[in-house]
């Protein structure tokens, strides 16, 4: 990426938050009972009414698209607004979009497993903002000069500071916010985007 372009955020990117505010506008207008039965069929758990029922794994996906209100959905915004300029040029739209929503299905597919048997419902794009940040480990690390290619002991360390940012945001959130969906979407990005990589580094 030129580091004399000036920043701004790819319209794809945009087009995504714009979905995401619609959907949490909408659940503002929508009367309590209204938005508990959304929330009941978009959210993401596997132990509804205390006993497993793996038809609600879809919820997985469902729930990327789902906040706990709009403070959540802006943490979640600032860090798409902020990182999806640098991973955007490596791939296409499409791509793009399949990637955030994988990463973030990912994210609540690995929180349930840690979580197994817990019946409380998990929303938020957190782990495909955090599959974003795994992405970054191949465009936002560098080498120790600032400028040749990061050795694999430059992106270990970037990892660490991930997963320390990461346990910092749960123990902040007083066990509000779901570490283990971060650290989901996080690996899931590390190692999905190699492969849904489309585009070469622009050398310039």
């Amino acid at each position: 990426m030129n580091q004399n372009q000036p920043f701004s955020v790819p319209p794809i990117a945009i087009r995504l938050l714009i979905v995401l505010a619609v959907i949490q506008l909408v659940r503002e207008v929508l009367t309590s009972d209204t938005d508990a039965y959304l929330m009941f069929y978009l959210g993401f758990s596997l132990f509804r009414d205390g006993f497993f029922d793996p038809v609600w794994i879809y919820g997985a996906v469902t729930s990327v698209l789902m906040h706990g209100g709009w403070w959540h959905l802006a943490s979640n915004a600032m860090w798409l607004v902020v990182v999806s300029p640098q991973i955007v040029p490596h791939m296409n739209n499409q791509r793009f979009v399949a990637f955030f929503m994988v990463t973030g299905t990912a994210g609540a597919v690995f929180h349930a497993l840690v979580n197994w048997g817990e019946p409380a419902f998990l929303v938020g794009a957190s782990g495909a903002v955090f599959g974003l940040l795994g992405a970054g480990a191949y465009v936002l690390v560098q080498g120790q000069d600032g400028i040749s290619r990061p050795t694999g002991r430059d992106i270990a360390q970037y990892v660490l500071l991930m997963m320390i940012v990461n346990v910092g945001y749960a123990m902040m959130s007083g066990g509000v916010v779901s570490w283990e969906a971060h650290a989901g979407g996080f690996f899931a990005g590390l190692s999905l985007f190699p492969l849904m990589r489309q585009r070469p580094e622009n050398p310039d």
